[in-house]
């Protein structure tokens, strides 16, 4: 018996007589021996329920991941639930030759064709959700953010040079995560196949578009149905329509991602990462399969790990290209599942590993990104603003971000608190024993969601070492941190209508103490005691099963109906999208208006794409070299003292000397036979003043330093923009006198 086959036979307490329910794998059909009326199935679960034959258990109910107490014949064999023989109670009961013995077995395969239907209905509906939140203003104009030109410059790079430069994105040659940016790259080309020409805009829209609507929806899917994987079809139908829905109606991701930066490459990352953990869980059921199987069974548990560890570390892979910091999400989120599942040999193991990562991490940043705090972690990120509270940062965690805390007071939004309620509802039923002897994966989601908290809270609200610490591996910005509530909660939901539909459908009918009597007993949730303790405490558990299956369900439909229809968070950040991607701002200083794209615009045909163009970059002037093509000496925000990036900081040190001599003997040789200009169009805009390095581009909107190089004839004044307003003084467009 293959691992996965293992992680998915129905671990019901009775294995040894399945008949009495439908099979609870959608994959699975049941046996053809189904074929008895209910009556016979019924005594027959009354004789087997209290006595379980012992070889036909298929493992030990305390682990989901042993090897068989006995061996079945064939991995087939292991993986069918076994069939009691059915024993007559009355005469009239149908031979198991008669026609109606295919009945059960077709009208289940109805039912599982009908939730994989339900699936494709769910991800189709959560894709055209996502389609009708996205922003309008942002087809054919840029995302005006803080991350937005670096994204765009990337793309064009590989249009211009090929895949060949995925491994040197940077402007220094430096390495960035390249997957976004290739599929957008890609999505030009193929475009341009059919004789349509997409602009790098647009490219990047239709690859968020795709990946964050199919990608997204369908991995959350994924990764839930492992812990739905023991349901009967008919939740299954329910939950594969409701789980898409839920996942795209959080702000945390993927609407988040686009909203803030855009965080495009980390995005994309989050959004494969259900992939990479639903395949990681089935490799730790693998693994355990292994750990337990006896001697001379483990040829094929070997096999089926090493397929396992294959598949994981293809999407791992994956991962990694779309943006390396995911790796620690990924951790955070499956050490819960390791600490829970394997022997503490390997727990070590594990855990040595991350440490030795961790310092592998700490050389890498102290190499690439020097600094004389690294010892001192209270001065980390010593330019952090906490950006909520920590009850606004509580709240945002328990509603999934669905609202937020204004003054102390739920921002208004009825979906928040249900879903605040639905989380704590399934964190009860993993905690109080309706998971019965999934019991370890109900812990592991709950430890799992606690660790998310607590590096959400550090993230977006508390300052000091201890915080930098957990929140570095996220840039210390709660932007990252929030896209891994989807992770935990909706897994969490999903785990808790499994245990309570498992609850509730294996409700066996038995004879009372007395023999005349007769009770409802529900699988493990009673599965303690003495015998008339289990008969007191039927009604009472089977009550409570029910009724928290029926709040469940009807709970994560409002929630879901309510989220698409009234969901404030993420319409706001539509919304602000659209309008930052307007040209018409109140502030003339802003990124980009329509006078500085007019200006842009009348710069590039005075100097045409080739010449070297030096300005501030967040006066807006870095969104020249995606809308027009021109070649601005660094069109991104902060370059590093190494090859391409070493050039701009030597032009930024010799323009700051006041040194008229030295800055044409730097600018110059950049500029080459084209020449090099010098772009003043104002101060740096005030959407960007998070941004840590911003003092490195002052001397380039000093305009006593400007108006020193004209002075002296190291700078010639080309193009005056003053005519655009009292706002526009000092704007100009200067060439270097190289050559003179």
């Amino acid at each position: 018996m293959t691992s996965t086959q293992a992680s998915e036979t129905p671990d019901t307490p009775n294995e040894a007589s399945p008949a009495n329910f439908p099979a609870t794998d959608p994959g699975q059909a049941p046996s053809t021996g189904e074929g008895t009326d209910i009556t016979s199935q019924t005594a027959n679960s009354l004789r087997i329920a209290d006595n379980p034959a012992p070889a036909a258990r298929t493992r030990n109910d305390n682990n989901p991941g042993e090897t068989p107490i006995a061996a079945p014949t064939s991995d087939i064999a292991a993986a069918t639930p076994t069939t009691a023989t059915p024993v007559a109670v009355s005469t009239t009961s149908a031979p198991a030759t008669t026609p109606q013995t295919t009945k059960p077995a077709t009208a289940t395969a109805k039912l599982t064709l009908a939730a994989r239907i339900s699936g494709i209905i769910g991800i189709a509906l959560a894709f055209a959700i996502v389609l009708a939140w996205f922003p309008r203003g942002i087809w054919n104009s840029p995302i005006q953010g803080i991350d937005a030109p670096a994204h765009y410059y990337f793309i064009r790079e590989l249009l211009e040079q090929g895949p060949t430069k995925a491994l040197s994105l940077l402007p220094n040659g430096g390495y960035y995560p390249p997957l976004f940016h290739l599929l957008a790259a890609g999505t030009v080309k193929l475009t341009a196949l059919f004789g349509v020409h997409l602009s790098v805009f647009t490219a990047l829209d239709v690859v968020w578009i795709a990946s964050s609507g199919i990608l997204w929806p369908a991995g959350m899917l994924l990764l839930c149905s492992y812990f739905l994987r023991n349901t009967t079809p008919i939740t299954r139908i329910f939950t594969n329509l409701m789980i898409p829905l839920l996942a795209v109606a959080s702000a945390s991701h993927p609407f988040h991602m686009l909203y803030s930066g855009p965080l495009i490459a980390f995005g994309l990352a989050s959004t494969l990462l259900p992939f990479l953990l639903h395949r990681s869980l089935h490799l730790l059921d693998a693994l355990v399969a292994l750990i337990h199987a006896p001697r001379g069974h483990r040829i094929e548990h070997v096999r089926t790990l090493l397929l396992e560890t294959l598949a994981t570390a293809a999407i791992g892979l994956l991962c990694v290209a779309a943006h390396p910091r995911v790796v620690f999400t990924y951790a955070l989120l499956l050490l819960p599942f390791i600490l829970t599942r394997l022997p503490w040999k390997f727990i070590l193991a594990v855990f040595v590993a991350m440490l030795a990562g961790a310092g592998a991490f700490l050389v890498f940043m102290i190499s690439f990104y020097p600094s004389n705090r690294y010892a001192d972690p209270g001065a980390w990120f010593h330019t952090f603003v906490p950006t909520k509270t920590v009850p606004e940062a509580l709240w945002t965690a328990f509603s999934d971000h669905l609202s937020s805390l204004a003054n102390g007071v739920i921002g208004g939004n009825p979906v928040a608190g249900a879903f605040a309620f639905l989380a704590l509802i399934a964190a009860t039923i993993a905690a109080l024993g309706f998971a019965g002897n999934r019991l370890c994966d109900g812990i592991a989601l709950v430890v799992a969601y606690a660790f998310v908290i607590v590096v959400y809270v550090c993230s977006a609200s508390l300052t000091g070492a201890i915080p930098n610490i957990l929140a570095a591996p996220w840039y210390r910005s709660d932007a990252r941190t929030v896209t891994m509530f989807p992770f935990v909660l909706l897994p969490l939901l999903a785990f808790g209508l499994s245990c309570v539909e498992r609850a509730v459908t294996e409700a066996a009918v038995l004879p009372g103490p007395d023999g005349t009597k007769w009770t409802l007993r529900i699988g493990d949730v009673s599965d303690i005691g003495t015998s008339a303790n289990r008969h007191a405490d039927g009604h009472t558990r089977n009550a409570i099963a029910f009724a928290t299956a029926i709040v469940l369900a009807v709970s994560m439909t409002a929630t879901m109906a309510l989220a698409q229809t009234y969901n404030p968070i993420r319409s706001t950040m539509s919304e602000e999208i659209t309008r930052n991607a307007g040209y018409d701002k109140s502030d003339p200083y802003e990124q980009l208006t329509a006078d500085k794209v007019d200006v842009m615009r009348r710069m590039i045909e005075k100097t045409g794409t080739h010449a070297a163009i030096i300005s501030d970059p967040m006066n807006g002037s870095m969104y020249a070299s995606t809308m027009f093509d021109a070649n601005m000496l660094y069109p991104v925000y902060n370059p590093q003292h190494t090859k391409n990036g070493a050039i701009f900081g030597a032009v930024e040190d010799a323009f700051a000397s006041g040194d008229g001599q030295r800055v044409l003997d730097t600018v110059c040789p950049v500029g080459g036979d084209d020449g090099a200009y010098f772009l003043a169009m104002g101060p740096q805009a005030a959407s960007l003043q998070m941004f840590t390095f911003k003092q490195q581009y002052d001397p380039f909107h000093d305009q006593r330093l400007i108006d020193q190089y004209v002075q002296t004839g190291t700078m010639t004044i080309v193009q005056d923009y003053s005519a655009y307003g009292e706002h526009a003084q000092g704007w100009a467009l200067y060439r270097f006198s190289c050559g003179q």
